[in-house]
C-alpha cells in the first residue's frame, strides 16, 4: 500500500510545486505592472517602520519590522513594501498543502490550495501588504505543525515547540492569532486526542506563545493600553432592532460571497450544516478542521447579527474550512445526503478561477476613464497617491520657506501617503485636535513642537472645511486651492491645500 501511495503523492507534490511556482511568479510580475498605488493602510504601516517600536496603536509590531527589513534590502518602493506579501503568501500555501497532505493525502492538499487560490479575496491577500497575510501564513503553518504534534509517534517535542513559535509570531502580527490556542484546547476537549491535555505540551505551548506578547504588552502599559481600547471599539454592538441586525448579517454574507465566490461559499456553508447533523461520526481530521475553520466562521456569522464585520476578519478560518471542503469534494469524508452535490465542488473552483482572473484584470480595466464609477470603483482607495505625492512635493518647493514647511492633515491617509510618495519621504503629521485625542499612531508620536514658527502645508478632503482649532494654531492660513487627480473609472481624487503660516502651538497627547 505504501509503494502505491508514494508515487501518487509524488504526482500531486509535483503539481503543487508547479502551481506554487506559477502563482508566485505571476504575483511577483504583477507587482511591477499593476497600476495601483500603495493604499493608505500600506503606507501607514510603512511609516511605522521608520519608527521601530515594540507595539503600535492598532496592531502588534511584526508588520513594521518586516517593512523595515524589506525596504532596507530593496529600497523604498511600492514593490519592496509589497514583496513580503508575495513571499509570506507562498509560505502560507506550503503550510496549507502540507496540512492537507498529512491529514488525508496530497490530492486533498492540492485541491484545498486550489480552492483557496481560486478566490478574489486571496488574490488581494497575496499582493497587498497587510497584517492578514502574515497572520494567515502563521496560522496555516501552525495548523500543520499542531497536527504533526498530535499525530507523530516521535519528535513530538519539536512539533509542539514549533507550534508555540508560530503562534507567538502570529500573535506579533495580528491579535486574531491568540484565538488559535483557544481553539486548540477546544479541539482537545472534544476529540479523541483529549489525552494530550494530561501532558505538559499543550499547556507549555499556550504559555510559551503568550511570552511573545510581552513586547506589545509592555508598549501598551507605557501608552495607556491604547491598543486594547482601539480593539474594544471594533466589537461594539451596532443597531437596535431586527432590521439593523439583519442588515449587518446581510452585509457580512454579501462580503464573504464576493471574496470567496458564490458556489464555493454556499458549498462550504451547506457542508458545515450537514456535518453538524453527523457530529457523532466525525473523524479526528474532521473535528480538527471543523474546529479551526467552520467554528470560527459560524462564530462570525453569529456576531454579524450584533455588529459590523470587516470582510477580512474571518480570513484565518478559510484555509482549514477549504481543506475540509476539498476532503469532502475528493471523497475523503462523507456528509450524508449532501454527498450527491459533490460535482459542484469542481464547478465552484472553475467559477472561482474565472472570477479571480477577472479580479487580476480589473485594475487595468478600471484605468479606463470612460467607465464612470466614481467612488464605487473598488480600486479607488489605492489609486492616485503617487501623483498626489508628486504634486505635494512640487507645491512644497513653491512655498516661501520650503526648508521650514512641514505637511499636516486632520486625516490619517494624507500624512501616510505623502510620507511615502513625496520625494525625500518627509516626516508628516496628523492634527490631533484640541483638546487632542488618539485615533492613529501619529498622535502617539511627538508632534512638530520643535517647529514653532514654521509654516505647514495642510491637506484635507475637497469641500471639507478645516477645523477651527487647526486654523487657530497658526498665525495665518492661506487658501492654496483645490487639486484633482484623474484615477480612471473612479473619476477624480480631489483634495484641498492650505498654507499655515507661523505655527503658534501644537497640542500634545500625554
Amino acid at each position: 500500500a505504501a509503494a502505491v501511495a508514494k508515487p501518487k503523492n509524488m504526482r500531486w507534490d509535483t503539481m503543487f510545486l508547479l502551481l506554487l511556482t506559477c502563482i508566485t511568479l505571476i504575483r511577483l510580475g504583477y507587482l511591477y505592472i499593476v497600476p495601483l498605488d500603495l493604499g493608505p493602510d500600506e503606507s501607514y504601516y510603512w511609516d511605522w517602520s521608520r519608527h521601530l517600536d515594540l507595539g503600535y496603536f492598532s496592531k502588534p509590531p511584526m508588520i513594521a519590522w518586516i517593512n523595515a527589513a524589506s525596504t532596507a534590502l530593496l529600497g523604498i518602493t511600492p514593490q519592496a513594501v509589497r514583496m513580503p506579501a508575495v513571499v509570506f503568501g507562498a509560505i502560507g500555501l506550503i503550510g496549507m498543502y502540507l496540512c492537507g497532505r498529512r491529514m488525508f493525502n496530497a490530492e486533498v492538499g492540492f485541491w484545498g490550495v486550489v480552492a483557496w487560490l481560486a478566490t478574489p479575496g486571496t488574490a488581494a491577500l497575496g499582493l497587498i501588504m497587510a497584517t492578514d497575510v502574515l497572520l494567515v501564513c502563521c496560522w496555516c503553518l501552525a495548523l500543520y505543525t499542531l497536527w504533526c504534534a498530535l499525530d507523530a509517534q516521535k519528535t513530538k517535542a519539536f512539533w509542539w515547540l514549533l507550534t508555540m513559535l508560530l503562534i507567538g509570531l502570529g500573535s506579533l502580527s495580528k491579535q486574531m492569532m491568540m484565538i488559535f490556542p483557544l481553539l486548540m484546547i477546544v479541539y482537545l476537549l472534544f476529540s479523541s486526542d483529549r489525552k494530550q491535555l494530561r501532558t505538559r505540551w499543550p499547556w507549555l505551548t499556550w504559555f510559551g506563545s503568550l511570552l511573545f506578547l510581552i513586547p506589545p504588552l509592555w508598549w501598551n502599559f507605557r501608552n495607556d493600553w491604547i491598543t486594547f481600547k482601539h480593539t474594544a471599539h471594533h466589537i461594539e454592538p451596532v443597531g437596535r432592532n431586527l432590521i439593523d441586525h439583519l442588515k449587518t448579517f446581510g452585509e457580512f454574507v454579501g462580503s464573504q460571497v464576493g471574496l470567496l465566490t458564490p458556489i464555493t461559499w454556499l458549498l462550504l456553508i451547506f457542508l458545515i450544516l450537514s456535518l453538524l447533523l453527523r457530529v457523532l461520526k466525525w473523524s479526528r481530521q474532521t473535528t480538527f478542521l471543523f474546529t479551526f475553520g467552520a467554528l470560527g466562521l459560524l462564530g462570525f456569522c453569529a456576531f454579524s447579527f450584533k455588529q459590523s464585520i470587516n470582510p477580512n476578519w474571518p480570513a484565518t478560518f478559510y484555509p482549514a474550512a477549504l481543506l475540509l471542503l476539498a476532503a469532502w469534494g475528493r471523497e475523503q469524508l462523507s456528509a450524508g445526503f449532501f454527498d450527491r452535490t459533490r460535482r459542484w465542488f469542481g464547478t465552484g473552483i472553475k467559477l472561482g478561477i474565472a472570477l479571480t482572473f477577472i479580479a487580476y484584470l480589473l485594475p487595468f480595466v478600471l484605468q479606463l476613464s470612460f467607465i464612470p464609477l466614481g467612488k464605487k470603483d473598488p480600486t479607488f482607495r489605492i489609486k492616485g497617491w503617487q501623483v498626489l505625492g508628486q504634486q505635494v512635493g512640487e507645491t512644497l518647493q513653491q512655498q516661501p520657506r520650503p526648508d521650514q514647511t512641514f505637511v499636516v492633515s486632520p486625516l490619517r491617509k494624507y500624512p501616510a501617503e505623502v510620507a511615502f510618495y513625496t520625494p525625500g519621504h518627509p516626516r508628516t503629521y496628523k492634527w490631533p485636535g484640541n483638546p487632542p485625542s488618539v485615533s492613529s499612531q501619529y498622535e502617539l508620536w511627538p508632534g512638530p513642537v520643535d517647529k514653532l514658527g514654521w509654516d505647514a502645508l495642510i491637506l484635507h478632503n475637497a469641500d471639507t472645511p478645516l477645523p477651527q482649532e487647526l486654523i487657530a494654531a497658526f498665525g495665518n492660513v492661506v487658501d492654496l486651492g483645490e487639486q484633482s487627480i484623474l484615477v480612471g473609472a473612479g473619476g477624480k481624487r480631489k483634495y484641498h491645500l492650505w498654507r499655515g503660516e507661523n505655527l503658534l502651538n501644537w497640542p500634545e497627547w500625554n
